[in-house]
């Protein structure tokens, strides 16, 4: 049975991991809503987090020729084969408004704008 209080949008977004001021390591999201995010992990990839820690993470937007970083907190909650669910923690308007603009954030599209040129990029 879901637990979740919001609704979640399939994103792939670029997530730099920090616990205790050290990186982990990087990822993508697969998925985010207003609770929390799903990080999608490669075979190569250990972030070495156990359930209930506290992580802070950075999503990395790249729009155009800008690029802007959004930090918020966040705690395991689930841990899986191919990724790693967390819940935000210290909610407050500037996180609000960083998850504002990481939901509205849009994909810079590629030349290619074949069906199976998304599906590889989405899949990379």
């Amino acid at each position: 049975m879901e637990k979740r209080w919001s609704e979640r949008k399939a994103l792939r977004v670029g997530v730099d991991v920090y616990q205790h001021g050290e990186m982990l390591g990087c990822c993508c999201s697969r998925d985010i809503g207003l609770g929390g995010t799903f990080l999608g992990l490669e075979e190569d990839t250990d972030l070495d987090l156990r359930h209930s820690s506290d992580v802070e993470l950075v999503f990395c937007l790249q729009k155009e020729s800008q690029g802007s970083q959004h930090r918020i907190n966040a705690r395991v909650t689930r841990i899986a084969d191919d990724g790693v669910g967390l819940k935000f923690r210290n909610f407050d308007t500037g996180v609000f408004r960083s998850l504002q603009e990481i939901l509205s954030y849009q994909r810079a599209p590629s030349n290619d704008t074949s069906a199976s040129a998304l599906v590889n990029e989405l899949m990379k």
